[in-house]
């Protein structure tokens, strides 16, 4: 009987070809039931810059998105989403997967291409809350039953929500939050399974080695709570970091399985199962780009002694060149006001029931008198 006997033929349908001859192998099956088809599996994909954690995190997606809902939270560095564009789907009438792109109101963010067109343009949502942005990522039922994952959605809030008294900070508080308190409550939008994504985790779990900030401290212990809770929901976290303590000791101790990279070291007081891969020959300081090591949540590696090979995201030229053409724009940024909305926010409101006797900024340089300013007439 083929090994491939062992999945169902609708999921086989979904990949392609290099994963369908990988599933053909041992270390392949192994790797399916116990990472891909085990909800809520969560991955730490650790190593130095340069040491192609991005592109593992593409990869493991590109594995994930058939049987779950993908949620990927941008860091705003470079033009790292890009790829995520450019993720194929044999299904899909086009043959990429659809994107949406997840933004806060009042801020400002679109793709620009040096005269070329968009062959897949994602859908821009806006939303008003952090709570709204589960509601915009959850999936779809295409022929009215079965769930279909169709979407890879982007949460883009690092460079779109200024961090002003915090806003930034409390908005991800707030979005964590949302998704435990409403998933306990059987309030949640139908978002599961899901694999959420984080690169440079340290940006939101900034344990005590990282930083002292009070606010970035509440932060990492509010999605470490819910991180842990979560995964009974079906919900998986794919994290990435530079150093295996970059993160704190009780959301790291959670990532049971993990890719180990070029520059990854782990001591053995910290995991014992990890920090025996890293002293095998090749060890993490000879690995390439393009390499790395699958370490199993029962601390198994296959092959012991070989490393695997991850390929290069987008996988077709032809995407790789049209990233080449593309910049994402960001401008105004969610909670951030112009030097009108400044005044008119902080000054009027001072002004009690005489705000009507107030001439508006953009009229003032306009008029000579405020009986002549639009909207005041002598009545006032």
């Amino acid at each position: 009987m083929s090994i491939l006997a062992r999945f169902k033929p609708e999921y086989i349908e979904k990949l392609s070809y290099s994963q369908e001859e990988f599933l053909k192998t041992g270390v392949g099956v192994k790797f399916a039931n116990e990472f891909v088809l085990t909800k809520g599996s969560h991955l730490f994909i650790v190593g130095n810059t340069g040491s192609g954690k991005t592109q593992k995190g593409y990869w493991a997606m590109d594995w994930l998105n058939h049987t779950e809902n993908q949620i990927w939270i941008s860091t705003a560095k470079s033009s790292e989403i890009l790829p995520l564009f450019c993720i194929r789907d044999v299904r899909s009438p086009n043959g990429y997967k659809k994107v949406r792109v997840i933004i806060p109101k009042g801020a400002e963010f679109n793709i620009k291409e040096d005269g070329l067109d968009i062959p897949h343009p994602p859908e821009i949502v806006e939303v008003s809350t952090p709570s709204e942005a589960w509601d915009a990522a959850k999936v779809t039922y295409p022929d009215g039953h079965n769930k279909g994952f169709e979407y890879i959605n982007i949460f883009e809030f690092r460079q779109t929500i200024t961090e002003k008294d915090g806003r930034r900070s409390q908005w991800m508080i707030d979005l964590f939050e949302s998704l435990a308190e409403r998933t306990r409550a059987g309030t949640m939008a139908n978002i599961f399974p899901c694999s959420i994504y984080l690169d440079e985790a340290q940006w939101l779990l900034a344990g005590s080695r990282i930083t002292k900030d009070n606010v970035r401290l509440r932060n990492s212990s509010v999605v470490i709570e819910n991180v842990l809770e979560m995964r009974s929901a079906g919900c998986r976290f794919v994290m990435f970091a530079q150093s295996y303590k970059n993160i704190p000791p009780a959301i790291r101790d959670n990532l049971l399985c993990t890719i180990l990279c070029r520059g990854a070291f782990v001591d053995s007081e910290e995991n014992a199962s990890l920090s025996y891969h890293c002293r095998l020959k090749p060890d993490p300081t000879r690995y390439r780009p393009n390499e790395g090591k699958f370490i199993h949540a029962d601390g198994t590696a296959y092959p012991a002694n070989q490393t695997w090979k991850f390929p290069l995201y987008p996988i077709c030229k032809c995407d790789r060149d049209w990233i080449k053409h593309v910049q994402l724009k960001y401008g105004k940024k969610h909670g951030e006001y112009s030097r009108q909305e400044e005044i008119e926010e902080e000054c009027l409101p001072e002004l009690g029931r005489f705000q009507a006797l107030a001439i508006k900024p953009d009229v003032q340089e306009a008029v000579q008198s405020r009986w002549n300013a639009e909207g005041v007439t002598p009545d006032d």
